[in-house]
């Protein structure tokens, strides 16, 4: 009784019409791939990874030195206010103008 709701479909079956349609559109044709990328995805993450790198090239030399060790490197804030010989309120303040900065760029570049 299970089995008897089941429907069968080819895959290779046209849609919509018979055997003769030329150019027609099988039901394998409407199955997404899970595994595929989505071109428009990597295009568009691609170039917000272009226009952050540009705009992180822009910040100043200690704000650029605070966001890669922080987000590349992995530090603490802690860890990058030893390495560059302040405190760690002054590497959370610079942090928070860097961010502020690289989101003004981003919004006005339409990201």
């Amino acid at each position: 009784s299970q089995l008897s709701s089941v429907n069968i479909a080819a895959l290779d079956e046209l849609l919509g019409g018979g055997e003769e349609r030329v150019g027609g559109v099988s039901l394998v044709d409407t199955l997404g791939d899970d595994r595929s990328q989505d071109p428009a995805g990597s295009v568009e993450a691609a170039e917000t990874s272009f226009l952050l790198s540009r705009a992180i090239e822009q910040l100043g030399e200690r704000e650029r030195m605070v966001v890669v060790m922080y987000y590349y490197e992995g530090l603490t804030l802690a860890e990058i206010g030893r390495v560059l010989g302040v405190t760690e309120s002054r590497i959370s303040q610079m942090h928070t103008a860097a961010m502020l900065r690289l989101r003004g760029r981003l919004t006005a570049a339409g990201v």
